[in-house]
């Protein structure tokens, strides 16, 4: 009786002793990082709190069998018990670490954790189902019988959320590669088109011109065909036809032209003079009119609407008080008959 409260008081006052050691060299390591800039101390600090009270424990099982008698059977007992202990605090020490160095490394890029706590549940679920099948393993237990249990368990698990897990891989891949941000206006190949006003792990949102919202799946994103009219800036170039008679004088149109394009640019910021607004003769001839393109930039693509709006506005008042006539569609059909000419002129 005298042994065992010697065995347990040995074991008590190691405890004690390694638990005040972990304490003092956690809070040295807590000053470390809170003095250095860098933050993957603070992931190491999160992630050896909870194991390294399962390291004291050894500690204090290991010192209280070198300064005790213990006999064999029970040495190679407690040597079981410790080594499953160790497995096992080495498994919480890698889960911590890797899923706080993933939301770490998310955090960095500015990527959303809020929806990747399954992620995070697959990624723990995966590393202590190792652990588990590690100790029994060290424990000689057939782990054949499991692996096909989890064998078979994993697919039908996979296939049921096969959807889900697409989407999250995606949204991975959405989120990576920067292609498409929040803020950034975009066209699907299927013409919806929109803000995109939040990317998560599954789903990407989207607002339309006429605010509505839109919900894709990150995988029907991944596989569109987007224009992103963000990239590589956020200025977006519109076109704007201009129909003119045959008899006007060019020259003449296309110094009006460029004199409303710069002083309706100094009214409204929206309408961009960098890059320099361009005038070409296309699509050139046309039936009862020749028709430019004028191209001009404006800030951002819904503010396209409005800057072509007023322009047109503009150029049609110009053009009046200019006397430069915007012809109508006419048709001039010629009938031959009797050898003789008649013109019948048809206006449509």
């Amino acid at each position: 009786m005298l042994k065992d409260y010697k065995i347990l008081f040995v074991f008590l006052v190691s405890f004690v002793g390694f638990y005040i050691l972990r304490v003092i060299l956690l809070e040295v390591l807590k000053k470390i990082t809170q003095k250095t800039k860098i933050k993957i101390d603070e992931v190491i600090y999160q992630t050896i709190k909870l194991p390294s009270i399962l390291w004291v424990f050894i500690l204090s099982i290991h010192v209280t069998m070198v300064f005790l008698d213990i006999s064999e059977k029970h040495y190679h007992l407690i040597t079981k018990l410790v080594n499953v202990i160790l497995i096992f605090s080495v498994t919480i020490f890698l889960a911590n670490l890797i899923t706080k160095s993933l939301k770490f490394y998310m955090e960095e890029k500015n990527l959303p954790t809020a929806g990747a706590s399954l992620i995070f549940i697959l990624i723990n679920t995966l590393i202590y189902s190792m652990g588990i099948l590690v100790i029994l393993s060290y424990l000689e237990i057939s782990i054949t019988p499991i692996l096909t249990t989890l064998g078979v368990g994993g697919l039908a698990v996979g296939l049921a959320l096969k959807d889900t897990l697409s989407n999250i891989f995606s949204g991975l891949y959405i989120l990576m590669e920067k292609r498409i941000n929040i803020g950034d206006f975009i066209e699907l190949e299927n013409g919806k088109k929109g803000y995109v006003i939040n990317i998560n792990w599954r789903t990407t949102t989207l607002r339309t011109l006429s605010n509505d919202v839109l919900i894709i799946p990150n995988e029907k994103l991944a596989q569109s065909i987007i224009v992103n009219y963000a990239k590589p800036l956020n200025l977006t170039r519109i076109p704007i036809q201009i129909p003119v008679s045959y008899d006007t004088d060019l020259e003449k149109l296309e110094k009006v032209i460029f004199e409303e394009v710069e002083s309706f640019a100094k009214e409204d910021t929206r309408l961009l003079l960098n890059p320099v607004p361009t005038l070409r003769f296309i699509p050139g001839f046309g039936d009862s009119s020749i028709v430019f393109t004028l191209y001009v930039s404006v800030s951002d693509y819904e503010s396209g609407f409005f800057v072509e709006s007023e322009l047109r506005k503009r150029l049609f008042k110009r053009f009046k008080k200019e006397g430069i006539e915007i012809p109508y569609k006419q048709i001039e059909v010629r009938i031959k008959e009797d050898s003789k000419l008649r013109i019948v002129e048809e206006n449509t």
